[in-house]
């Protein structure tokens, strides 16, 4: 995913800021939400949050290697806020979440199929969090911003076809659709931290707030259609 928002960065902007973004955005680390569309979708949720956690665990230490190699710009790592910020929003949930189902699995499993409803409600909050915020941004771009959003689009199609990818490696069906929202989700919100912190271009962190838009509104229909199925 790295060398695919690479190359859709170079595609659609040539240089300058936003194909650096939209580079960052490549290199950037699943999303706290993955294992949340992997429930709905139904697939191996318990997979999802290894991955969620391994993912969110090397970010610190990968993401400014990557960026470094790809672009030539040096990203200087936040690491106490990064790691504060991530360790509340993926791993303090992802391991209370786990000790919980494990030590009361009987009264969860009572409620499993309110889970996905919940989840479905909770992830449309995200959206409209995201977008308020970043309204007036968007708006700002003109008829620009629909390069921008096809840009995002673009790279989380390929991530869904990375994903879809690990039919190669297991016929797990649960697997594969961990595989696929692993792969396809980017952990936006760091983005702009880094840029923050490395005193760039803050217009490098706008590919990530597109992005954000963009796999809240494709993940919850793939999601679907892959329940059904």
């Amino acid at each position: 995913m790295s060398i695919a928002g690479w190359l859709t960065g170079r595609l659609f902007f040539g240089s300058g800021p936003l194909a650096a973004g939209q580079t960052l955005l490549g290199t950037l680390p699943t999303d706290v939400s993955s294992p949340l569309l992997v429930l709905m979708a139904k697939g191996n949720v318990a997979l999802a949050a290894v991955f969620n956690a391994v993912n969110t665990a090397l970010c610190p230490f990968i993401v400014p290697f990557l960026f470094l190699w790809l672009t030539g710009l040096q990203l200087d790592v936040p690491l106490g806020s990064i790691i504060l910020e991530l360790t509340l929003i993926v791993l303090l949930p992802t391991v209370i979440g786990v000790s919980l189902r494990t030590r009361f699995s009987a009264f969860f499993a009572r409620h499993d199929s309110a889970y996905a409803g919940i989840g479905s409600i909770l992830y449309l909050l995200i959206l409209l969090a995201v977008v308020g915020p970043n309204a007036t941004t968007i708006i700002g771009y003109g008829w620009y911003a629909f390069v921008i959003a096809g840009a995002a689009l673009c790279l989380n199609l390929i991530g869904y076809l990375v994903g879809m990818s690990s039919r190669l490696l297991t016929s797990d069906r649960k697997e594969v659709i961990t595989y696929l929202f692993t792969v396809s989700k980017k952990e936006f919100s760091i983005a702009a931290a880094f840029v923050a912190a490395s005193g760039l271009p803050s217009e490098i962190a706008i590919p990530a707030a597109f992005f954000a838009v963009i796999q809240m509104i494709t993940s919850p229909i793939a999601a679907k259609i892959l329940a059904r199925h």
